[in-house]
């Protein structure tokens, strides 16, 4: 740990985390009360730093850096939505997704993952309406943001507003476009698009990107 650190908290809240990130690969997986446990230590620690520090870690590839961990943060705050999401605990999703948004500048990175994320738990939660208010003001934030391009698709589908969606998706798939790890969301999204309406040829189109991609990654 970084011996200059002022918050007390940070030894305890890096053992949380260390304990949650070790279930996974052992027999026992942690809690989500303990997955959540650790989130609220880190972001406490966080806050209570930036009392002394207010420039302390204002992005979270810094993280790692200014706590002198060996973790990379990114990858923890992945595996604990992914927990959340696992278990079905969407409420905790959007109110962690909230906390987080708040906690860093991204000015760096947009904060796509975690925009998505939010606006999938107000889909599975049943709040449509609301879903595509946040879809809009996201892509009106981030008019470039692949993310936002197919979470609106996703609540356009759900939503049954087909040729909305469909005039969406056109807008940004162009025939150079290919399916990367920053694109994979969106073709997913045209791939529902299209199954959903029908559009055999489209899909298959989408489809042969989507598989490619995933060839690639597994070599």
């Amino acid at each position: 740990m970084n011996k200059d650190l002022v918050a007390k908290s940070w030894t305890a809240t890096i053992e949380k985390i260390r304990q949650c990130h070790l279930s996974l690969i052992g027999t026992v997986n942690a809690t989500t009360s303990e997955w959540k446990e650790a989130f609220d230590s880190l972001l406490n620690s966080i806050n209570e730093e930036r009392k002394v520090h207010p420039e302390f870690a204002p992005e979270i590839p810094d993280l790692t850096t200014a706590t002198g961990s060996t973790y990379d943060f990114a990858d923890i705050f992945e595996e604990y939505f992914d927990h959340l999401e696992d278990k079905h605990a969407w409420q905790i999703v959007i109110d962690s997704c909230d906390e987080i948004l708040k906690a860093f500048q991204w000015k760096e990175k947009a904060p796509s993952e975690y925009m998505f994320r939010k606006g999938n738990a107000l889909e599975k939660m049943g709040h449509i309406e609301e879903a595509g208010e946040f879809g809009e003001e996201w892509l009106k934030a981030y008019p470039d943001d692949l993310y936002a391009v197919a979470s609106n698709i996703f609540l356009m589908v759900e939503m049954k507003r087909y040729e909305q969606a469909d005039a969406l998706l056109k807008k940004y798939l162009t025939d150079d476009l290919i399916c990367d790890k920053d694109t994979d969301t969106f073709f997913m999204a045209a791939e529902r698009l299209y199954e959903i309406t029908d559009n055999i040829n489209a899909k298959q189109r989408i489809a042969k990107k989507i598989a490619e991609y995933n060839e690639m990654i597994q070599n």
